[in-house]
């Protein structure tokens, strides 16, 4: 669904199956996952406000509201999902988040950390900050994502001696960080709690 583009990194609330809160995804993730089945069923339903679920078959009857964001094709319009419930899965978030390139690209928003540009996963490189050449570590806090012509560009080199500067500093992840920018949604805020918020996660990953 092409019409997807537009809202593909709105930020989705996901639960276990015992209707808990254990992540939050974009809606890029959150949509395949609603498609894919396991054992007869969707490995995901919608949640809507009022904790009603629908398959996407379902979802897709409703209509939007007048006014209201929504994903269009040219021949119709969907509701935007805010929150998916996991039908098979029942695990918890726990307390790190696994490193690794999935992780990484969330974490500086699939965003070269040099010149801020968007081209694509495809296009994006990781970049050791002090270079694995000069001892450099690959660590939260020495990784960032970089375009391939800035991570040409910066070569071997630390970002001062290629007189170049990071967006952001490298840092491990909490989840809060990976909720910022549009901040809590309402209809969230029945299935979260001070201890969601406050420890780190384990996996970013939705399975």
């Amino acid at each position: 669904m092409t019409a997807v583009s537009r809202f593909e990194n709105r930020k989705v609330l996901v639960l276990n199956k015992m209707w808990t809160a254990i992540n939050i995804c974009t809606l890029r993730d959150a949509l395949p996952l609603l498609f894919k089945f396991e054992k007869g069923q969707p490995k995901a339903q919608v949640v809507s406000e009022n904790f009603s679920t629908y398959t996407w078959a379902d979802w897709a009857e409703l209509r939007p509201k007048d006014g209201e964001e929504c994903i269009s094709t040219i021949h119709r319009k969907f509701c935007i999902p805010e929150i998916v419930r996991l039908t098979h899965q029942d695990k918890m978030f726990k307390k790190s988040i696994n490193f690794n390139r999935r992780a990484l690209y969330r974490r500086d928003n699939y965003t070269c950390q040099y010149c801020g540009c968007k081209p694509g996963s495809e296009e994006l490189t990781i970049d050791h900050v002090l270079p694995r050449y000069h001892g450099g570590l690959t660590t939260w806090d020495n990784c960032a994502v970089a375009c391939v012509g800035c991570n040409s560009k910066k070569a071997a080199r630390t970002p001062a001696q290629a007189g170049m500067k990071l967006l952001s500093v490298p840092k491990r992840p909490k989840l809060d960080l990976l909720a910022s920018g549009s901040g809590l949604l309402k209809s969230w805020k029945h299935f979260l709690s001070e201890a969601y918020w406050s420890v780190e996660l384990e996996n970013d990953e939705v399975e």
